[in-house]
């Protein structure tokens, strides 16, 4: 797994960190077992301190989301809690609200923000009835 940070965010680095971890479980790119970069490896990677990482691994660890084995190193654990519903629906709407501040900064209305998305929505169904028809 590769990690991206955004330093002009007000997010603190290490939630971003464990909000991508998140991410990527709920959207099947990490599965239980598999292995997390080392702390180490990651802190070079986006250029932070070793500690934002650990802090960041250690409340994942805390959630139950991953475990460590010192020398071995961190993975996610092969008992998840069920991320459920509720942090669904908070990042469908942390999407939305980013989707919509960003139409906003174009100038697009409600209306035509609306339009988009009903476009959209109804793109992506055909396609998956088309796809369920095959």
């Amino acid at each position: 797994m590769i990690f991206t940070i955004d330093t002009t965010s007000s997010v603190p680095i290490y939630a971003q960190i464990v909000e991508q971890v998140k991410y990527a479980l709920a959207a099947g790119i990490l599965r239980a077992g598999d292995p997390l970069p080392s702390l180490r490896q990651t802190a070079a990677g986006l250029r932070v301190n070793p500690l934002t990482v650990s802090k960041a691994y250690r409340a994942l660890e805390a959630d139950g989301i991953i475990v460590t084995d010192h020398g071995r190193g961190s993975f996610i654990s092969t008992e998840l809690p069920k991320l459920g519903d509720e942090y669904r629906r908070e990042s469908l709407e942390r999407a939305v609200d980013r989707m919509i501040v960003e139409a906003y900064h174009l100038g697009a209305s409600p209306k035509e923000i609306r339009a988009v998305v009903k476009k959209r929505l109804n793109e992506l169904l055909a396609k998956e009835e088309k796809s369920h028809g095959e």
